[in-house]
């Protein structure tokens, strides 16, 4: 069948599809209070502006112009200044940062700067009538010319191994290990967010880069411009909302497995991290705490565990005195408690049976014999919350793993499968399914974030998710990677999917460090590879590559099933396994002064914590493509070791574990890099080989840079950062915030915190700490800062040095 695009001039019906032109009707160009609004024989096109940097485009068939809510974008339109200027073939839309161009005939829009540069010009676009469930619905297609040296990415998380998107196809369809985001960002300072939430389809190819969606109303795509890449990032979050601050405890330690049988099982490993001294400061509570649920061998007792699945509840059998049992985990061992729930309800909980009496549940039966809600419903939402917090939150759970959110139904480990199965769920609140399929897990957290901020006091919320949309970073949310495989190929692939959906916006990501499934359970990328586990060293070093990634990871967590993930599991004290995990989770703490204030440029300019290396540096080409490194922050540069080099699974050869192997690692032009564990510093542009034995992985500081290192800790907030060690990277101008709060309220957003403004003067060779800004109940009034001007052999590694340059005594003034 041919498609007729925008540049053809009739319409054609041709086996129920309606291909619309775009014959403009006389008098047709109308100025409004947004923007400008063109009419054509058979739609509408409307060009709306935002801010003088953010621009929507909507097209519409001409009796179908009024637009329904956004689920992703929840800012309110507020009016802003823009200039409209017309002639015979364009009509130009100025704001104070942008050049709207729109070409009268055609409806073909560029974009350009205000000297007329051009940014993005749309190449073509089309909606084709057809009818599903018996209703009218568009099948829809955006096109846009890409100039050729642009990077593109973003999109959410997609575990293939790419980083830049151009000349690839990438399908947006939530699985178990994809977690999809039409959010689109270029290095020439732009980003498309294409609202839409059905199948879509993004390819870049010679034609063009194109956006297709399956079911919508409408063309509806915002168009986010940028002095940077993180200023693009700060316009997406300003339409679908700031990402809140998390409790300094969620940027430590996760202890998770499948699972801590009862409370016993789980208070034992929390006694043994305190007992070993092992930075912690969150455990997890994984499923089945609702029922007794291993002590049948016959099976009778899984199925009465199905049967309550996600009830909300702790069962007396696993769980008899929960409120006790959560508050000696606060109290005594100073740690936070989070739990696992579902959007999968047990056909015998009262939560079920409530929403199924008032119809707020798909029919189609979960793996866990449950049914899920219709979280499309305000009052299904308001249900779920109100078990979740009678049985949990009220209980003392701090943080909610919402699990399944996909929505799962089976095994969805591939597009056609999870496809099938969430539009099987037919009809919900706000019409089909497979008109929402990509956005149950956006609904879900709304329900959960907005509830909590109504009826708890005194902490922040976190959410761990397995799924994410555009604008789920506003609910708290972090979404982890899935139920990934035990082999290096899987490891690699986490790197650039991590990026990719920290560059479609939302900051907070992670994985189950050292991948969930160890042995079997074979997909794509191959079986896990290690059914020994924590026994067999070749597990051990794979383990421990996961976990030094993990260590600079947004969020540091571990997680698996078929074998224990402990530290303890993986050797003795002496052992070379235990002594690098331990450094690394150490070095997770001495950086928490950098971490938390990274956090804090999160949520206050919109920034981005793991970021791809064209962020930093778009004018170095060789980054568009590299998906094995990363900048942490403004600062640190992580190169994750994703290869067996001592013991081997299948050794073939020499196999001498002293031996020392090393990686290639690139250094990005035209900046200088220090080695993070000597202090010795490297031209940039061009790669070098870093020796890697098992407690190093490969850590660059970029010159010009300030790192504020705290004290050992064997949980965030044991005690006051205090002495602050300055690690200064010289060699260019360098400025760092640090911030500093009550670590567990939402306080700051009514002012209530206080930062240090820190600078690093190249040419006058000075740093000035500057005057502390604000207060906080509990704020530190006086502490020691001992700087260190690194070097080789000098402020290096993860102990503090011993020897700082100077110490400066600080009491809040410049």
């Amino acid at each position: 069948m041919k498609i007729f695009t925008i540049s053809r001039i009739s319409s054609i019906l041709i086996s129920g599809f309606i291909f619309c032109s775009f014959q403009p009707e006389d008098n047709s160009f109308k100025e409004t209070e947004s923007g400008v609004r063109i009419t054509y024989d058979r739609g509408y096109l409307e060009v709306k502006v935002w801010s003088d940097r953010i621009v929507e485009v909507i097209y519409s068939p001409k009796d179908e112009m009024s637009k329904s809510e956004s689920l992703i974008v929840n800012k309110e339109f507020i009016p802003v200044p823009f200039q409209v200027n017309s002639n015979e073939n364009d009509i130009e839309l100025i704001t104070g940062r942008l050049k709207v161009i729109i070409n009268k005939k055609s409806g073909l829009i560029q974009f350009s700067d205000r000297s007329g540069n051009q940014i993005l010009a749309e190449k073509s676009r089309y909606l084709n009538k057809r009818y599903y469930c018996d209703e009218p619905v568009y099948q829809i297609s955006q096109k846009w010319q890409l100039a050729p040296d642009e990077g593109i990415f973003g999109l959410g998380q997609h575990q293939d191994d790419i980083m830049n998107y151009r000349d690839r196809k990438v399908t947006l369809v939530q699985t178990n290990t994809v977690a999809a985001n039409p959010f689109l960002i270029s290095t020439r300072n732009y980003g498309i967010l294409w609202d839409n939430y059905s199948k879509t389809v993004f390819k870049d190819n010679a034609t063009g880069a194109e956006f297709w969606s399956e079911i919508a109303d409408r063309i509806d795509y915002y168009f986010v411009y940028g002095d940077n890449m993180d200023d693009v990032i700060a316009g997406y979050r300003e339409l679908t909302g700031t990402a809140p601050m998390f409790g300094k405890w969620a940027f430590g330690y996760w202890q998770s497995k499948e699972r801590y049988v009862d409370a016993d099982d789980l208070l034992s490993v929390v006694k043994r991290y305190r007992l070993e001294e092992i930075p912690i400061d969150n455990i997890v509570q994984d499923w089945c705490y609702w029922a007794d649920y291993d002590k049948d061998d016959a099976g009778h007792t899984w199925q009465s565990a199905k049967k309550q699945w996600s009830s909300m509840k702790f069962d007396p059998s696993t769980y008899p005195k929960p409120e006790e049992t959560i508050k000696e985990i606060h109290e005594k061992y100073n740690m936070h408690y989070m739990i696992s729930i579902w959007p999968a309800l047990g056909p015998e909980t009262d939560i079920y049976k409530e929403l199924k009496s008032k119809g707020l549940t798909y029919k189609p039966e979960h793996w866990s014999s449950g049914y899920l809600y219709d979280t499309y419903s305000e009052e299904a939402r308001n249900i779920y919350w109100k078990y979740v917090k009678e049985g949990l939150i009220d209980k003392g759970v701090d943080a909610l793993w919402m699990d399944g959110t996909e929505p799962e139904l089976g095994d969805q480990h591939t597009f056609e499968v999870s496809e099938e199965n969430i539009k099987s769920f037919g009809q919900t609140a706000l019409g089909p399914m497979a008109k929402y399929m990509n956005t149950y897990s956006l609904m879900t957290t709304d329900g959960a974030y907005q509830n909590f901020r109504k009826d708890v006091e005194g902490k922040r919320l976190l959410i761990l998710t397995r799924s994410g949309f555009a604008g789920q970073q506003r609910n708290a949310a972090v979404t982890w990677s899935g139920d990934i495989n035990a082999n290096w190929n899987v490891f690699r692939k986490q790197i650039s999917a991590g990026i990719n959906f920290c560059m479609a916006g939302i900051p907070y990501w992670t994985t189950d460090i050292g991948a969930f499934f160890v042995k079997g359970h074979e997909v794509d990328d191959g079986p896990g590879m290690y059914p020994e586990g924590c026994t067999d060293p070749a597990y051990r070093e794979f383990y421990l590559r996961w976990f030094q990634f993990g260590a600079f990871s947004p969020i540091f967590r571990s997680h698996g099933t078929n074998t224990p993930r402990e530290v303890w599991q993986f050797g003795d004290k002496e052992s070379p396994f235990y002594k690098s995990l331990l450094k690394f989770d150490n070095l997770r703490y001495r950086l928490m002064p950098y971490i938390y204030s990274i956090a804090w440029k999160v949520t206050n300019d919109g920034y981005t914590i793991m970021r791809g290396l064209p962020m930093d540096f778009p004018n170095d080409i060789a980054t568009y493509g590299i998906d094995n490194q990363y900048m942490f922050g403004s600062s640190l540069m992580v190169s994750p070791v994703t290869e067996e080099q001592y013991y081997l699974l299948n050794p073939i050869g020499d196999n001498d574990e002293k031996k020392i192997r090393s990686v290639d690692v690139y250094l990005p032009a035209g900046i200088g890099w220090f080695d993070f564990w000597t202090g010795e510093k490297f031209e940039g542009g061009k790669t070098i080989s870093r020796e890697t034995p098992l407690d190093i992985m490969p850590l660059f500081v970029k010159e010009g840079s300030i790192v504020p290192m705290g004290p050992k800790l064997q949980y965030a907030t044991e005690k006051q950062a205090d002495p602050i060690e300055l690690r200064i990277y010289s060699g260019a101008d360098a400025s760092f915030v640090l911030y500093e709060d009550e670590n567990d309220n939402y306080n700051y957003e009514k002012g209530i915190y206080a930062t240090i403004n820190i600078d690093w003067n190249e040419l006058k060779q000075q740093l000035t700490i500057g005057e502390r800004l604000g207060k906080f109940p509990g704020m530190l009034k006086r502490r020691i800062f001992n700087i260190v001007w690194v070097e080789k052999n000098h402020g290096v590694e993860m102990e503090a040095e011993s020897k700082p340059d100077k110490t400066v005594e600080y009491s809040g003034g410049k």
